[in-house]
């Protein structure tokens, strides 16, 4: 009898289990049975872990952020602007279902007549064609805001289509040429956010020398139901009071930032702050005889830490600047006339004071309050019982309507500090496919100043274009030769560039020896409308 080859049975040896380098493998301790521990199954106790501490050294988070490579943070960033797109064509489609009357109808297919081109017209002739149209037709209601959405729409899908090249006239093709994206420019659009901060944070460091004393410091307000252009006119007029009624900031830069809470559905602005302070920050611990003490004071009628006496000093002027229940800060210095005058607002106004810190002394909720190792904050305890609970509610509710928070602390890795500062004006993965929440933030933000220099830092230009004289933004490119002369040698394609190990654009091999680039009919920026692309969906 034969035996077909294959069913012939082989003997395999199964695999070795996995052995940890260094220790022998740990086994389970026999489980006792349910009715020996009094309790189910599922509690019975477990085999010990096999970490011999009782936490990771590395949360998983530090760990993806430390080997995050640039290439994963260029990704994040192009599936953030992929979003945001979808979004502003919704936000752009829905306007144009609005305008749904004769005359919207009649007038929208006259626009999309206008779009087409004319013989052998080139774009920048169109561009002027239809600008000229549009103002002698100008579209009213719903039609305008569609027409304003399709621009912003058609303005973030072009972002970095096109690159510029820049090859190296002195050593030729022994270096590699270097490619420099052609952005929309756009407040919402990630990729050119962080191209901006990035510009930012390296002109910024060039200042550092000038600074004595740098401090971050971080201004806060109550959420914001709804965003307006006057919430940000407003803070930024009462940010700058604050700075100049003190005179110990001497300069520096700040940033408005906002973000949205997704379950309250409100707006959260801030402001961050790199000044420069005429003396150091009073310090946690103070030595005496060789032993080392909290450096405590006393301060208002209690001992209290020299940090946190100046820190509430600071709060308590931030909050008379949005309220008025407390009183108003006289001025810094002393007027020519009426010193007595002078003198007795001073003392209203430090009596003032006094009476805020035994409010917010009294309503501390400290004592409610449990340390969360694990997120590392205060989180309100779970075992209050009703009366502690509406002590605690009272205390809350007390704290949002007198107190404005102020973050404040030295800055000891100034480069980190410049990256808080200086980073996106606005986290667009909190808000970006909410199309209300984007059409609302871009309302507000329309022509408001969101970073600015202030006192002996004043005048710096942060924000400056591109130019070839700016190259240094992007990474200090240098040749192998050390002349570092380069010269411009067209637009490319978004295809005919690569990104580096270390994050640097550069032109593929292929096409770094053309003279002229491969864009030979590059576009201007939101220029409008491509070809073939439909203007309304109905």
């Amino acid at each position: 009898m034969t035996t077909h080859a294959s069913a012939v049975m082989e003997k395999r040896i199964p695999p070795s289990r996995p052995v940890r380098l260094g220790t022998r493998r740990r086994r389970a301790p026999k489980a006792r049975a349910a009715s020996e521990t009094g309790a189910s199954r599922s509690t019975e106790r477990r085999a010990p872990s096999l970490d011999t501490g009782n936490q990771l050294a590395t949360t998983v988070k530090q760990w993806l952020r430390e080997n995050e490579t640039e290439w994963d943070s260029y990704s994040a960033q192009m599936s953030l602007h992929q979003e945001l797109l979808r979004t502003v064509k919704k936000i752009w489609q829905r306007h144009a279902r609005a305008a749904n009357d004769e005359v919207s109808r009649a007038w929208r297919a006259s626009y999309d007549e206008i779009w087409k081109t004319q013989g052998d017209e080139d774009a920048p002739t169109r561009h002027k064609r239809i600008e000229a149209w549009r103002k002698a037709n100008p579209p009213v209601g719903s039609n305008a805001l569609a027409v304003r959405w399709e621009k912003q729409y058609f303005q973030l899908s072009r972002c970095q289509t096109e690159w510029i090249g820049y090859k190296w006239a002195c050593c030729g093709d022994r270096t590699r040429a270097i490619a420099v994206p052609v952005g929309c420019n756009h407040r919402l659009c990630p990729l050119c956010a962080w191209n901006r901060s990035r510009k930012a944070q390296i002109r910024i460091k060039s200042l550092y020398d000038r600074l004595t004393h740098p401090v971050l410091m971080t201004f806060t307000v109550p959420n914001l139901p709804e965003l307006r252009k006057h919430d940000f006119t407003m803070f930024r007029q009462r940010l700058r009071k604050f700075i100049a009624q003190h005179n110990g900031i001497l300069g520096g830069v700040y940033s408005l930032e906002t973000t949205y809470n997704r379950k309250a559905k409100t707006w959260h602005l801030h402001a961050h702050v790199l000044a420069d302070f005429a003396t150091s920050l009073p310090s946690l611990y103070v030595e005496e005889d060789g032993r080392k003490r909290r450096n405590y004071v006393d301060f208002e009628c209690e001992q209290t830490l020299a940090f946190t006496a100046l820190k509430w000093r600071l709060e308590f002027d931030w909050l008379c600047l949005w309220s008025q229940a407390w009183g108003k800060m006289p001025a810094i210095d002393p007027p020519a006339r009426r010193i007595e005058k002078w003198r007795m607002q001073w003392e209203d106004y430090n009596y003032e004071f006094s009476k805020w810190v035994a409010a917010k002394r009294a309503h501390s909720t400290k004592w409610a309050k449990a340390w969360n190792a694990r997120i590392r904050k205060y989180q309100p305890r779970t075992d209050l019982d009703p009366l502690q609970l509406r002590e605690f509610q009272k205390c809350e509710a007390w704290n949002r309507a007198n107190t404005r928070v102020i973050d404040l602390k030295p800055v000891t890795d100034r480069d980190g500090a410049c990256r808080e500062v200086l980073k996106y004006i606005c986290k667009v993965a909190d808000f970006g496919d909410y199309p209300d929440a984007v059409e609302e933030f871009c309302n507000a933000v329309k022509g408001a100043r969101l970073i600015q220099t202030f006192g002996s830092w004043y005048g710096f230009n942060i924000e400056a274009d591109f130019n070839t004289e700016h190259l240094d933004d992007w990474g200090s490119p240098k040749c192998n030769c050390g002349l570092n002369m380069r010269e411009r040698i067209g637009i490319f394609n978004s295809r005919d560039v690569e990104m580096t190990n270390e994050g640097r654009w550069l032109l593929k091999r292929s096409v770094q020896n053309h003279q002229c680039g491969t864009v030979l009919r590059p576009t201007i920026r939101a220029l409008g409308r491509p070809e073939g692309e439909v203007i309304f969906q109905l």
